[in-house]
């Protein structure tokens, strides 16, 4: 491989073409340039394009392309080596392969699915009313103590009926990272927070703080809910591209369970026995 060719090869194409945030598509004119060639394989373009992307490296610099092409061919002389072919027929790496395979092909399928399927200005419209016809949105100012078990927890509950101060005992025994701000969580609203905790709180009148610890998988909560407000319900315009997002993720939802519908899937056990899916 001579170097000074290749650096050749690198000065004739645009920075577009060899470098991208995400795997690029062929250019315009679609050619698809070769680069290198090792042995009877040829790098091209996209190939370099698709390195440099995975490896975050916007490679904007003469020096840093040929840096990651020197890294690109490495790694298709080592993978094609006689030693990288008899491997590929071992087991596991050619499982691996076709793992990897199956899971690129699928993105491609989705980002294609999701690029091309419609939504309508009535499936939007619909999306809105059933949302926020009646919604009453709030966010809530809240903090609380996390403790490992629920004697714990309860132990902290009758220590605040007795008068303790909530922000004190959190940074004393909470063992969630707001412990040290006094369990301070700001304000946020239900949906970031896993159901329980949201549903705690959302039952909780402003100034209270719960009575019985409440269990979500980060352990036991003690929660005070400090303050809440109410929130401006967005309009079409503004709620459209959340709502365009969720239409197009339940027609995707609905895409690929017509795909298991219709795909002949069988599940065969250690034993042999065997049963369609």
């Amino acid at each position: 491989m001579k170097l000074t060719r290749i650096a050749c090869i690198l000065a004739l194409l645009p920075l577009s073409a060899l470098a991208a945030d995400k795997p690029a598509d062929p250019p315009a004119d679609g050619a698809v340039v070769p680069l290198v060639r090792v042995g009877d394989f040829k790098i091209t373009n996209l190939h370099y394009s698709i390195f440099a992307a995975e490896q975050g490296n916007a490679a904007q610099s003469k020096p840093q392309q040929m840096r990651v092409l020197n890294e690109l061919v490495n790694t298709f002389m080592v993978a094609r080596s006689d030693v990288g072919r008899k491997l590929a027929d071992n087991a596991e790496i050619k499982a691996a392969m076709e793992v990897d395979n199956a899971r690129l092909l699928a993105r491609a399928v989705i980002r294609d699915f999701l690029d091309k399927v419609k939504i309508s200005d009535a499936e939007i419209k619909k999306a809105y009313d059933a949302q926020y016809a009646h919604a009453k949105p709030k966010e809530y100012k809240a903090r609380h103590i996390l403790l490992k078990t629920e004697d714990e927890a309860k132990a902290v509950i009758a220590q605040l009926d007795k008068g303790a101060d909530f922000a004190k005992l959190a940074k004393e025994k909470s063992t969630g990272p707001s412990g040290r701000n006094g369990g301070d969580l700001g304000w946020f609203t239900p949906e970031t927070m896993v159901k329980p905790f949201a549903e705690a709180v959302k039952a909780l009148k402003d100034g209270a703080y719960s009575k019985q610890p409440v269990k979500t998988q980060f352990g036991w909560h003690v929660i005070l809910r400090e303050k809440s407000r109410d929130l401006p319900v967005p309009t079409l315009a503004e709620a459209r591209p959340k709502l365009v997002k969720k239409l197009k993720t339940n027609k995707l939802s609905a895409y690929i369970r017509s795909l298991r519908d219709k795909a002949d899937i069988e599940v065969i056990s250690a034993k042999g026995d065997s049963g369609k899916k």
